[in-house]
């Protein structure tokens, strides 16, 4: 599924406090009439400690404004260094001064993080970053003026509005996405976040920006990623895990485990340690993904285009697989019979069959054209893998508008269902845990090169009945041959689960799906969902839930376990395995892939944790355990009843919070 990034915008801001408003050289920037762009129910937010997430978008925001408002005024576009590191210190100045942000949301790791390098945001310092609004228009010639004339719309009477759901939402975007490719390929450089912010600047730059229509555009631009179910702020980018408390560093309390679901926001990360970000404008990758499709040159099964058309597809493997007929999969399925119907979502509908044989099988019947590059990837993946602990492709059907994959099919539900909709024993999870690594030890171990999943999470690890945890959903694997990188033409993976890292670069590797492992292992033993929203509009983050608790733990993430635990493994829960687990996780999801393990040592490490926990005892085995869920087999007198399961349907992809 589509997965679309914000440029971001580097604003130097004193951590715990903030530079003076005024040093040695002024701020040119109309803060003041900047700093209204943040409503007014921001600042109670601010104040009570529980900044909405979404309140950081106006903050950003804001001071892009104030950068547009410049250029129009003067024409610089970018400012030399001393003027721009005097506007961050007066820009967070204000903010506190006014009451729109508390210090601690200031700090590095707070929800603003606006900690940054002054040099970052300074004329030269970076590609597009050119000094006059006049060198910057030049960059883009030919998009420019359409992105001005669809966005800010100068000297219009009665322009389209521009925020979300206007009719000029989505037209504006595409220009201004089309505006930044133009400026990339004139700089000749890939650094999407100067040259995006750069065309936002240029767009706004021809008359002075009204503040609502600015704002109905900074939305528009954010909307795109609820839209597509894409990422959470923090996972646009790598930012390195806060440093522990102290008593100089503005913090947070530690909150009590009933409410401590309610108070972690997504931090909005950064490219370093010292850049923090502002959004600029939205939907670098989306130029990258229309761009570079237009250009691939060669196709492969993995690597389809979306509008080719069957015939141009690469003929499917058929060794060990069952070719089926349409006829065969309509009997096996009483005609699509919806009361068969096990789950749906953006690829198409998956139902429960039966064989003449009588085996139960799940159809996945693809009714998007749009997603036949997806069918041939799964059905050319799936037929070089076999592994006790990956879901087995029984074979397809391919012919006209009806494709269909046909799997083995599970009973025990997915992993989703049974820990947030069932009560999921801690042994179990561990046992769970090693299976997931085990299949994917196996794929980054593939003989023909690593095998990269590209979304793991929990509704992609199926239960069958016996216990075993076994991956499924392929069509967006990668195989990287050994010593190489596979450069994504699209952005893959789910909301929460995204190697930051990976996301930022493009780069498909082993990495990427450790991290997302890490995050299925800290939802095993918090019980807290990967990234759920808040009645304020933001979210709330496991990963960053995870890096503020080892901060406030002075470092350990074992004893960080002792804030996060699942309150449903009871008072008495395994101390040494959940305090082992946490911390692996928390080596899994950090930032950079150099620092996490490999899926070997991941593996041998849950081992290990699951046999200490069996010799001192703990719980019962595989053959005794049972997972619940809550959902119910389509009743069909010819099909035996059990608890239903489905290979990854988006439907499933953003379930209801469990209240804690």
């Amino acid at each position: 599924m589509l997965r679309l990034a914000v440029f971001l915008l580097p604003l130097a801001v004193a951590a715990a406090s903030p530079a003076p408003a005024r040093g040695p050289t002024a701020c040119p920037y109309d803060l003041a009439t900047a700093t209204r762009m943040i409503p007014r129910e921001c600042y109670a937010n601010a104040t009570a400690g529980q900044a909405a997430t979404g309140c950081c978008w106006y903050v950003f925001a804001a001071y892009i404004f104030a950068a547009a408002d410049h250029a129009n005024r003067t024409g610089a576009a970018f400012l030399p260094a001393e003027p721009a590191a005097a506007c961050s210190g007066a820009f967070a100045a204000r903010l506190l001064s006014s009451g729109l942000v508390s210090p601690s949301l200031l700090a590095n790791n707070g929800s603003c993080d606006l900690t940054g390098d002054p040099g970052k945001l300074a004329a030269g310092s970076r590609p597009c970053q050119l000094a006059t609004i006049d060198a910057v228009r030049a960059m883009a010639p030919r998009a420019l003026p359409n992105a001005t004339r669809l966005c800010a719309a100068p000297g219009a009477a009665r322009a389209p509005g521009v925020g979300p759901g206007d009719p000029g939402c989505a037209a504006c975007r595409g220009a201004v996405i089309a505006t930044t490719y133009e400026m990339l390929a004139s700089a000749r450089t890939k650094e999407f976040v100067p040259c995006g912010m750069a065309a936002t600047v240029a767009v706004w730059s021809r008359a002075p920006p009204p503040l609502e229509r600015f704002r109905a555009y900074a939305l528009c631009m954010l909307q795109v990623l609820e839209n597509v179910n894409s990422l959470g702020t923090s996972d646009l980018v790598p930012s390195p895990p806060p440093p522990p408390a102290s008593p100089t560093t503005a913090s947070r309390p530690l909150p009590s485990s009933s409410s401590r679901r309610n108070t972690v926001a997504i931090a909005v990360g950064s490219a370093s340690a010292v850049v923090v970000a502002v959004v600029a404008v939205a939907s670098a990758a989306l130029a990258i993904v229309t761009i570079r499709r237009r250009r691939r040159s060669t196709t492969t099964a993995g690597d389809v285009s979306d509008d080719e058309s069957v015939a141009s597809l690469p003929p499917l493997p058929r060794e060990g697989l069952y070719i089926f007929t349409k006829s065969e999969l309509k009997q096996a399925t009483n005609g699509y019979d919806e009361k068969l119907l096990l789950g749906s979502g953006g690829a198409g509908k998956v139902y429960l069959g039966r064989l003449p044989s009588g085996q139960r099988v799940a159809i996945k019947k693809i009714y998007r054209s749009k997603k036949v590059s997806e069918f041939y990837a799964e059905v050319a993946v799936l037929a070089k893998l076999r592994h006790r602990n990956l879901t087995t492709l029984v074979g397809y059907c391919l012919g006209g508008d009806h494709h269909a994959l046909v799997y083995e099919y599970l009973g025990g539900g997915n992993l989703w269902r049974a820990l947030f909709q069932g009560e999921l024993a801690w042994r179990r999870r561990l046992e769970v845990a090693v299976d997931v690594a085990e299949g994917l030890a196996y794929l980054h171990g593939f003989r023909e090169g690593a095998v990269v999943h590209r979304d793991v999470k929990p509704t992609n690890v199926l239960l069958s009945e016996s216990g075993a945890a076994k991956l499924s959903d392929f069509g967006v694997s990668r195989i990287v041959p050994e010593g190489g990188t596979h450069v994504s033409t699209e952005v893959r993976g789910t909301r929460g689960y995204v190697d930051p890292e990976s996301f930022s670069a493009g780069h498909v590797s082993e990495a990427g799906d450790v991290y997302s492992f890490g995050v299925v292992l800290l939802e095993l033993a918090t019980g807290m969902r990967a990234v759920v929203p808040t009645p304020s509009g933001g979210a709330e983050s496991i990963v960053h839930a995870a890096h503020w608790a080892v901060a406030q733990a002075g470092g350990e993430a074992g004893a960080a376990a002792e804030s996060m635990v699942d309150e449903r493994l009871g008072a008495d829960w395994d101390r040494p395995t959940v305090r082992a687990v946490f911390a692996l996780a928390c080596r899994c999801v950090r930032p950079y892939k150099h620092e996490r393990p490999a899926m070997g040592e991941v593996l041998a490490e849950l081992k290990a944790m699951l046999a200490d926990y069996t010799a001192r005892g703990g719980g019962a085995d595989r053959s005794e355990a049972s997972t619940s869920s809550s959902t119910a087999t389509p009743d069909l007198a010819s099909l035996p009843s059990t608890s239903s399961s489905v290979a990854n349907t988006e439907a499933m992809a953003t379930p209801p919070r469990r209240d804690s």
